[in-house]
């Protein structure tokens, strides 16, 4: 009789599967369910939820089963196989006989486990203690056979119902985990239909493996039943916690706040941390959605109590993109501390570049700078936005080569476009030429490069060289094709008195508002040959004589260890634009070649130093070596004019005088710089040395531009007149 009412509660619990499985609905097991399955026969009780139990009872079952028996019409002692429950305590196996106790409490509600489950309730069966263990030991095999050969053995004999059903239940379980592991899906489905009896609280992982191929079947409603029927009756935490884990990671939000609902005591604070977390992430991602305040506080608790760094940088990173970067900059320097590494490096960077503390946001970023992609681009951003400031901020040498170093690794055409404009708003045009072309090599698309090499080269003359930018990038860009507009370098209005017009561009890669006019730098004789090079393929680098170097169409300038090699390396990588390069194989040459081949290369080098923009370094390279008189000459021209050049547009007008005076020694004042001199004095007030400069320019070739600054002087005087 004892199989049979087993029988009975499987059909009745299948019938209860389908119901919960197939449609979705939340059906659980009530004890009268229980009692009516194993009653065979007793009457039909009135205690709630019977009514349903017989109702499912004579539903159809799942095929293959053994169907339920009728109804009896005179109830039957229960009778509790507790060979299993007695085995596994005298083994002191606590894992298996919690499960077997909680089976059978399942089974036989009325049922009380026996006070003194040491000693057998039968006589003694050695051949069934050693089934039982092979059974203990997982060599469900062996039990098998053992059981067929004592049945072949003894016809009379019958293992024992709970053996059985163990067996087929260890069995099933392992079909189903496997079948889950391999990812068959249906076939979880459908093991679990098939033995319901897996699908209690003795076996939560079954009841979790089957919900998860609920999800990945596109069933997520019926996950969702699995996993409420855990939380509705079962009582073990780890499970229910880790069952509310299912939930938030495998269904769709909507389902989560219901399921959550059914916490006891506080039990699910930590999913609600981790959803916090979610939410916050996602916001922090995509600026466009924002984190409830409540979530905010809760992970702000969180991370002011605990001594980690994942919280302070979630938080950073949140108020970063939401328009709070000294909050954001807070946490992460908080997540620093908690040695947050490069994650926490890379936001309070990025924050402190937020708040303009360029400077701070370079020195840590470089601290960073191997620490993967993520830090070198943020390092790359912060220095963009550092090098296009107004006014151009001071760095030292060191920054700036570290700067250099990483720009040129990273073929940063953006940086390098603002290594550019550095170089030009510190009056250096000719490296800041170079930067915006070696910006347009590596990105021949990056306009802001191609605009900044235009103003190079309205600055420096270049008439064919702007046209040729013009034509190719006037569809494009309005800004570039507006360069030779009258009306955009009309100079605007000032205030007080006239001012000679700014030759400082906006500091921005991409300047919002048009540089007004300025004063175009002359070509010196060492730079012509430099900025020829595209139209002749045997150009050298100044007017004075040296070896000539072709510049080769494959971008090579060929190898070689002698002084004379190195030379002429260094002069064919100095025509490509390639300073750094030329001044490493100009010092192989000074240090490897002859006398004279190390004077010249010397004079490379200096050439080399001030395309970089390192006039100091291009002085005590020219002052090295004992060059020719007239190379000398040339180069402390070439010296002093750079020099020149950024004291004026500093408007430092009493030093760019000075420094005008001392060029004098070397090299006859041109148009351009007697020019320059004129506005000089004009801004210093000295409005007839002014008037005399600008006379002598109108007088020797009516030029335009000295007849503004006549006409200035005019407006100036007259006006201070009355």
């Amino acid at each position: 009789m004892h199989v049979k009412s087993t029988l009975i509660l499987v059909a009745a619990s299948s019938v209860a599967f389908y119901a919960f499985g197939r449609y979705g609905q939340d059906v659980k097991p009530s004890q009268s369910m229980i009692r009516s399955a194993q009653a065979e026969g007793q009457a039909q009780s009135a205690t709630p939820g019977s009514e349903t139990a017989i109702e499912l009872a004579q539903a159809p079952s799942v095929p293959g089963r053994p169907a339920a028996a009728p109804p009896q019409s005179q109830p039957q002692p229960q009778k509790v196989d507790e060979t299993a429950l007695r085995y596994f305590a005298a083994q002191g196996d606590t894992r298996r006989f919690e499960a077997e106790l909680a089976r059978l409490r399942a089974l036989y509600p009325e049922w009380r486990p026996p006070t003194d489950l040491t000693s057998q309730g039968q006589v003694g069966d050695p051949e069934l203690e050693r089934m039982w263990k092979l059974f203990a030991d997982g060599k469900y095999g062996e039990v098998r056979a053992a059981i067929a050969q004592r049945s072949s053995a003894d016809p009379n004999w019958r293992a024992p119902a709970d053996l059985v059903a163990q067996l087929d239940l260890t069995e099933a379980r392992q079909r189903l985990v496997n079948a889950s592991n391999a990812r068959q899906w249906e076939q979880v489905i459908r093991l679990g239909t098939e033995t319901p009896a897996l699908l209690t609280c003795a076996n939560v992982d079954a009841l979790w493996r089957v919900g998860e191929a609920f999800v990945q079947t596109g069933k997520p409603e019926r996950a969702r039943d699995a996993y409420a029927y855990v939380l509705a009756n079962c009582t073990n935490p780890a499970e229910r916690i880790g069952t509310m884990q299912k939930v938030i990671t495998t269904l769709p939000e909507n389902f989560v706040d219901p399921l959550l609902a059914q916490e006891r005591q506080n039990e699910f604070a930590s999913i609600r941390d981790e959803l916090a977390r979610r939410h916050i992430g996602k916001a922090a991602d995509d600026p466009a959605q924002t984190a409830t305040q409540e979530d905010i506080r809760r992970i702000e608790a969180l991370a002011n109590a605990a001594a980690t760094a994942d919280d302070p940088i979630l938080l950073g990173f949140y108020a970063l993109h939401h328009n709070d970067p000294a909050k954001a900059a807070t946490w992460f320097q908080t997540a620093l501390t908690r040695n947050g590494g490069a994650k926490a490096a890379e936001g309070a960077v990025l924050a402190l570049g937020a708040t303009r503390k360029y400077q701070e946001a370079e020195t840590l970023g470089a601290q960073w700078l191997e620490a993967g992609a993520a830090n070198r681009k943020a390092y790359l951003d912060v220095v963009t936005a550092l090098l296009t400031q107004e006014p151009p901020l001071r760095l030292e040498r060191n920054v700036i080569e570290r700067i250099v170093k990483t720009v040129g690794t990273d073929r940063y055409a953006p940086g390098a476009a603002a290594l550019g404009w550095y170089a030009y708003n510190s009056g250096q045009t000719v490296p800041a030429g170079t930067w915006f072309e070696t910006a347009l090599s590596w990105d021949r698309g990056y306009e802001p490069a191609a605009y900044g090499l235009a103003l190079v080269r309205q600055r420096l003359r270049d008439q064919g060289g702007l046209r040729a930018l013009m034509t190719e990038w006037g569809g494009r860009s309005q800004r570039i094709a507006d360069i030779l507009n009258p009306a955009r370098r009309r100079p605007s209005p000032q205030a007080d008195r006239p001012v000679a017009p700014d030759t400082r561009p906006v500091s921005r890669i991409e300047p919002a508002v048009e540089p007004v006019e300025r004063i175009s730098r002359p070509v010196s004789p060492a730079e012509r040959p430099r900025r020829a090079v595209a139209q002749d393929d045997t150009a050298v680098v100044a007017a004075s004589p040296r070896p000539s170097a072709a510049r080769p169409s494959s971008g090579s300038c060929g190898a070689g260890s002698s002084g004379a090699a190195a030379l002429q390396r260094g002069w064919c990588l100095l025509n490509l634009k390639r300073p750094v390069a030329a001044a490493e194989a100009f010092e192989a040459a000074r240090r490897s070649g002859s006398a004279q081949v190390a004077a010249d290369a010397a004079a490379g080098l200096a050439y080399a130093k001030i395309q970089q923009g390192l006039t100091t370094e291009a002085s005590a390279a020219a002052s090295s070596a004992a060059l020719p008189v007239a190379r000398r000459n040339e180069l402390s021209a070439l010296l002093l004019s750079e020099r020149f050049y950024a004291q004026y547009d500093a408007k430092d007008f009493n030093g760019a005088l000075v420094t005008l005076s001392g060029r004098a020694r070397y090299a006859p004042e041109t148009t351009d710089l007697m020019l320059m001199r004129g506005w000089s004095y004009f801004n210093l007030g000295r409005f007839d040395d002014a008037d005399q400069v600008f006379q002598a320019l109108y007088k020797a070739n009516k030029s335009p531009q000295a007849l503004s600054g006549l006409t200035a002087i005019r407006d100036v005087t007259q006006r201070n007149r009355y």
